[in-house]
């Protein structure tokens, strides 16, 4: 029988009344008062809040967490613990806790800074996050100029999402369109996984440093590295903020490891539609 890993959603898949219907189970219930303890009004915006509010990083970023861990237990309870785990982004935290490295109350509170420092970022630097599709990485690789726009996740053989600034938004979508590719702009508040946010990924790891951190319970797999995780979570999951997501390559090696099945814990099925489409 194959291995089963969970996916754990990231920044973007976040809609209005996300993990709703598994609030009321107990290990759900807990967590959600926690969160309320840390962070008042957490719990209500996520299940009521508007898409708009949702779309904000200082709330995308702690909903989701709480998001995908209450979908994630929800699934250890009916199906049973699974092999190994990765997140995608913001995915990676929830994907830790779950697997015993974070305490809930570590885990939160260092998701909640996570987006303080994004949220701030997006205030320095102006930008958005577009997906290509239609073309290669490496073509993609080849319309980003490392200063205005970068490959940032790579999520399949003919999607990857590039990380721009603001004033260059337009010119790249052009290029991509001469190109023959298709450009989208997705439901995020600034560019995301690229050099420019290094100084907000140093101080992440020195908020990570104070906390505990335990050897996984599982696997799990690093954006950074599309390999389970080294030693080195503080540093492994801070340098993810400024660095591209490896997911096709994290997918690639789960199935050489013996994944055969994928199961998405959070709002969506963005994640096992890239596992489907390769």
């Amino acid at each position: 029988m194959g291995r089963v890993a969970f996916l754990f959603a990231g920044q973007g898949a976040q809609v209005p009344g996300m993990a709703a219907d598994v609030k009321d189970l107990p290990k759900v219930k807990q967590l959600f008062a926690l969160a309320e303890s840390i962070r008042p009004g957490t719990v209500d915006a996520m299940l009521f809040g508007t898409q708009e509010e949702l779309n904000r990083t200082l709330l995308t970023q702690p909903t989701m967490f709480l998001s995908d861990l209450a979908y994630a237990y929800a699934k250890e309870e009916e199906l049973g613990t699974p092999d190994c785990v990765c997140g995608f982004s913001v995915g990676e935290v929830p994907a830790l806790c779950f697997a015993g490295v974070l305490s809930q109350e570590d885990a939160f509170r260092a998701i909640v800074r996570r987006a303080e420092l994004m949220e701030a970022y997006t205030q320095r630097i102006a930008g958005c996050m577009i997906a290509v599709i239609g073309l290669a990485p490496d073509a993609v690789e080849a319309l980003c100029d490392g200063e205005n726009n970068f490959a940032a996740n790579y999520n399949g053989a003919k999607q990857t999402v590039v990380a721009c600034r603001a004033e260059a938004e337009a010119e790249f979508c052009a290029k991509v369109k001469t190109a023959g590719g298709r450009a989208m702009k997705l439901r995020v508040s600034g560019m995301f996984h690229c050099p420019p946010l290094l100084p907000e990924a140093q101080e992440f790891e020195r908020f990570l440093k104070g906390c505990t951190l335990r050897a996984p319970r599982l696997d799990v797999y690093a954006n950074l590295t599309a390999q389970p995780y080294p030693q080195d979570i503080a540093h492994t999951l801070a340098m993810q903020m400024c660095s591209p997501v490896r997911f096709t390559q994290t997918v690639a090696n789960m199935r050489a490891r013996g994944v055969e099945e994928f199961i998405e814990v959070g709002p969506g099925k963005v994640l096992t539609g890239l596992v489907a489409r390769g």
